[in-house]
């Protein structure tokens, strides 16, 4: 506790002497707005390179997506009702590995990642389809050590921050869950707080509560950043926890609500950033340290972006002795056709 304590100090101190610039903030990768009818035929260009090839595979998913959901959508329209116009539905795919020298040798893990916002508005009416491969607790720990099943259901946003998510966990056992979700955002002076709460219940897993804040201060694209979480399972009275500090610069960042993009860096979109972490599964105990740097930046025209992120862990169950590795991945954004330089911008030039 002491430890997470210092941390903490040493984050306010350094934000009450970093000096105020009025330089830019990052820029922000947000999905393109418009709606499927806007979207353009398909290029009748060549495609010679394999740049070109990407792209025009990247244009030709995300057209056949979105005219996917504009057909499902438009099937609940009633006869009596004019059909709402279907706007885009923004898809994140991404994938996480990890090659890690333990005592015993080297490991190798890998995870798949998906998010997407589905809009259906003639289906939905007063609410939001949703599905991710995030956990439920929305856990800043690894990606490629967890197994996380795709989670689909509802999303209703009754007011501004709150949401109420009602799905199902796919596996071969499916499970339902419902959450209650809180994320504000608002400014202390240079100061950016995100508070995030949330209470959740599951079948075979029962009532649980997460939350966090994270606390960051922007200074000419340099990023000092703090993320405080913590998880508790009624059913075991199970409590997992973490602190981690992050240092870097980043002239884009990619503008996500994930709660475990901020605390890991990943939400960076072109960029680095220096982490060091503690994670512990009882209130005044340490389960692991984690010191890494992550380096990220777009790999094609603005919409596929991959990272390398050298780490050193010292876990509890391994003595603490220092596992050496390495992460790496790639973050693939359908937010708008890669053919339309105004929709998929280019950072990093």
């Amino acid at each position: 506790m002491s430890l997470r304590v210092e941390i903490l100090s040493a984050l306010f101190s350094f934000v009450a002497i970093v000096p105020r610039t009025e330089a830019d903030d990052p820029e922000r990768v947000r999905p393109s707005t418009g709606t499927v009818g806007q979207l353009r035929k398909a290029a009748t260009e060549a495609a010679d390179t394999l740049g070109e090839h990407l792209d025009a595979g990247h244009d030709w998913l995300y057209r056949r997506v979105q005219h996917l959901f504009e057909d499902i959508d438009l099937r609940f329209v009633g006869s009596e009702q004019a059909p709402i116009v279907v706007p885009l539905s923004p898809l994140r795919i991404g994938f996480d590995s990890e090659l890690i020298h333990r005592q015993g040798g080297l490991d190798l893990a890998a995870n798949p990642d998906v998010e997407a916002t589905v809009l259906l508005p003639n289906l939905e009416r007063r609410l939001k389809l949703f599905i991710t491969s995030s956990d439920l607790q929305e856990s800043p720990r690894d990606p490629t050590v967890e197994d996380n099943p795709v989670r689909a259901g509802a999303r209703f946003v009754p007011r501004s921050h709150i949401e109420f998510e009602l799905g199902v966990r796919v596996k071969m056992w499916p499970s339902g869950f419902a959450a209650l979700r809180w994320t504000p955002e608002f400014s202390a002076g240079a100061v950016r707080v995100r508070p995030f709460a949330k209470t959740y219940v599951e079948s075979g897993l029962g009532l649980g509560a997460s939350g966090g804040i994270t606390l960051e201060r922007w200074s000419d694209r340099w990023i000092v950043r703090s993320a405080s979480y913590a998880n508790w399972v009624r059913n075991t009275s199970a409590t997992e926890w973490s602190q981690s500090f992050i240092v870097g610069y980043a002239r884009a960042v990619i503008q996500e609500r994930r709660y475990d993009s901020l605390a890991t860096g990943r939400d960076l979109a072109c960029g680095a950033a220096a982490r060091v972490s503690v994670f512990g599964d009882r209130v005044s105990r340490t389960s692991s340290y984690e010191a890494s740097v992550l380096m990220k930046r777009p790999l094609r025209s603005g919409w596929l972006y991959g990272y390398v992120e050298p780490v050193v862990r010292w876990e509890r169950d391994s003595g603490w002795h220092p596992d050496v590795g390495v992460r790496f991945g790639f973050d693939a954004l359908f937010w708008g056709l890669a053919s339309l330089p105004t929709e998929v911008a280019s950072y990093c030039r």
